[in-house]
């Protein structure tokens, strides 16, 4: 169903662009897992005691990507979100984490994004699109308990289990690549994480050890609050 892949891509892609510095997204493309340009590079801005920085530990990069992904090629940061990405020659990994509320105030956007995307057909979408708009109405006012809820019915819209906290989708990366991006909201908090390596697959492995990752980085936001 149309409208259900457009809501996981929503619920995705409104983590990274809500964080900080406010293009994840884009960055994330310019940061190809072959190795960014000098001038990407050099116009970057690198402070590895960003917090997320500290949200995965060498030996967990390793474990996710079966090599070292050690070199931190960009970060940025609010006072309330903040990002950390680390590259190596053949792979990427991105960490983002930002209050829940912060994510909710830009719901009501994707909601309109998915009203007018053509995708709402059949009668089963017109019924999901009206429970998302029912449950976002008062989104910018959200608490991080209600803001986690509306994730969850998200995820759910786009075809998740029964109250699931986490959503993975395949991303573009690069005109050739593709990533992993998966997301995470408990306790008022949101932690996304992007991965890719040549040729990846979003195959039940790759989806186990994100998953793995992403959890560790969440538990170690959440001790930071």
């Amino acid at each position: 169903m149309r409208l259900r892949a457009a809501a996981l891509t929503l619920a995705a892609g409104l983590t990274l662009a809500a964080c900080g510095g406010g293009n994840g997204g884009s960055d994330a493309k310019a940061a190809k897992p072959s190795g960014p340009t000098p001038s990407a590079t050099a116009q970057a801005t690198v402070d590895p005691k960003e917090p997320s920085c500290r949200f995965l530990t060498s030996s967990e990069r390793t474990k996710l990507a079966g090599s070292p992904v050690d070199t931190v090629v960009a970060t940025s940061g609010t006072a309330a979100s903040s990002q950390c990405r680390w590259q190596s020659a053949t792979a990427l990994i991105q960490v983002t984490t930002l209050p829940a509320q912060a994510w909710a105030k830009t719901l009501p956007d994707a909601v309109k994004q998915l009203e007018s995307s053509g995708d709402v057909k059949t009668g089963t979408d017109k019924k999901e699109l009206a429970r998302a708009k029912k449950l976002l109405s008062g989104a910018t006012s959200f608490t991080g308990k209600q803001a986690c809820d509306a994730f969850t019915t998200l995820a759910e819209i786009g075809g998740a289990k029964p109250g699931a906290t986490t959503t993975i989708t395949l991303v573009p990366i690069s005109e050739a690549e593709s990533g992993v991006s998966a997301q995470m909201c408990t306790s008022g908090e949101m932690t996304s994480l992007i991965y890719s390596v040549p040729d990846l697959k979003k195959t039940k492995a790759v989806e186990a050890a994100v998953t793995s990752a992403l959890a560790s980085a969440q538990k170690r936001a959440l001790a930071l609050r």
